[in-house]
């Protein structure tokens, strides 16, 4: 792990965890509810204490670690935003997140068809459209630092793709262990523990698939598209049918778009 590496991971990391933290512990000092779900629209809207506004602010806040990383420490090449945006592999950032996300609402929707929330065809595509748009600028950032410099760093190091998957993946899903501890914590270990690992499986397998794409396109804009319709794509699975258990089912589809892709486009191969 280079220098560069590691002050990376220690600024997005510092940044990230301790205005997350923070905010937990601040909102339940005031008896307060910190709500990790909701979007940067959400905010502007009346809340009973003040110091619950501080605590939902704090915690938005807590996503630019890596875009501040990425600020700090990466050198900036000229047109690694937009990229090759013609690539033929740039249409991957529309279809891994559809591809991966329609199975479980399909499931849901056949066998959970009477628990599903009922919502109005305009109130869903409101909601889904201002989440989408509010994640694009909030979580679509990360992108900057994962894909931005994280990713082309390894790859400057003679690290082999594999070995960024499972290593940026890894980096990838620790860093999202806060929230996961706020949304899991309190159930225990027997339903947090293998929320955690199957939650960290996925996001290797989706730093396989994002890093497949910036390979090919060398495009942030493209990644931010992507990650914002991944998390777009698990808010329509939980707004729709918010009592499934098929949300494990696309990190199952992320892993079979990795075994194909390795094998219809091997990246190692051309090594």
């Amino acid at each position: 792990m280079t220098k560069k590496t590691v002050r990376y991971i220690l600024i997005s990391f510092t940044w990230t965890w301790v205005l997350w933290i923070f905010a937990y512990f601040f909102a339940k000092s005031s008896n307060d509810t910190l709500l990790t779900g909701i979007t940067l629209f959400d905010l502007f809207r009346p809340y009973d204490h003040a110091s619950a506004a501080v605590a939902q602010v704090i915690f938005a806040l807590g996503v630019y670690g890596p875009l501040l990383g990425y600020l700090l420490v990466a050198k900036k090449p000229k047109n690694t935003f937009w990229g090759q945006r013609t690539s033929k592999f740039a249409l991957l950032a529309i279809l891994v997140p559809v591809v991966t996300t329609l199975p479980g609402v399909l499931a849901s929707a056949f066998l959970l068809q009477a628990k599903a929330a009922q919502h109005t065809f305009a109130g869903t595509l409101l909601a889904v459209g201002l989440y989408f748009v509010s994640n694009l600028i909030t979580s679509g950032t990360e992108e900057f630092g994962w894909r931005g410099f994280l990713y082309p760093h390894m790859r400057e190091k003679k690290e082999p793709f594999w070995n960024t998957a499972w290593k940026s993946g890894l980096i990838w899903a620790v860093w999202h262990y806060p929230l996961m501890l706020m949304l899991y914590g309190g159930m225990g270990i027997a339903v947090a523990l293998p929320t955690l690992l199957g939650f960290t499986a996925g996001i290797v397998a989706m730093a396989y698939l994002s890093n497949f794409v910036y390979e090919h396109t060398r495009s942030i804009a493209l990644l931010m598209l992507m990650h914002a319709l991944n998390n777009t794509g698990s808010f329509i699975l939980m707004l729709l049918y918010p009592n499934t258990p098929f949300t494990f089912v696309s990190s199952l589809v992320s892993w079979g778009l990795v075994i194909y892709l390795e094998k219809k486009f091997p990246i190692a191969a051309q090594e």
